[in-house]
C-alpha cells in the first residue's frame, strides 16, 4: 500500500523529505486530478489532504469517503495549523456516538 500526500507545495516538501509522494496542488482542479489519480491507482491505499484543500472539493472527498472502500481520506492541517472551525477528533467521537441507538 501506498501513501499519497495532496497539499500546498510547503506541506507536500515536508512528507516529500520522508519519502512519501506528493501532489503539491494549488486550486480546485487540481485537486481533484490529484484525486482521481489517488483513486484511479490500486496501489494507494491512503490520501493524506490537507483541510483546507478537502473544503475545497468537500462533496467529491464526501463521495470518496462514503461510498468507496479505497483509499481511505484523512484530513491533515497544512503548515499554518488546523481549522479553527474544523471539529477535534474528540468532538468528532462524541457526535457520532450521540446517533448511536442502544
Amino acid at each position: 500500500m501506498q501513501i499519497i500526500v495532496i497539499g500546498d507545495p510547503t506541506t507536500c516538501l515536508a512528507f516529500s523529505l520522508g519519502g512519501i509522494t506528493t501532489r503539491a496542488v494549488k486550486g480546485r482542479e487540481m485537486i481533484l486530478e490529484a484525486l482521481k489519480f489517488a483513486v484511479d491507482n490500486q496501489m494507494i491505499g491512503l490520501v493524506l489532504i490537507t483541510e483546507k484543500n478537502a473544503a475545497l472539493v468537500r462533496s467529491e472527498v464526501d463521495t470518496i469517503i462514503y461510498t468507496m472502500h479505497r483509499p481511505l481520506i484523512v484530513e491533515i492541517p497544512d503548515t499554518t495549523g488546523s481549522s479553527p472551525e474544523r471539529p477535534s477528533a474528540g468532538e468528532l467521537i462524541l457526535s457520532l456516538m450521540g446517533t448511536i441507538k442502544r
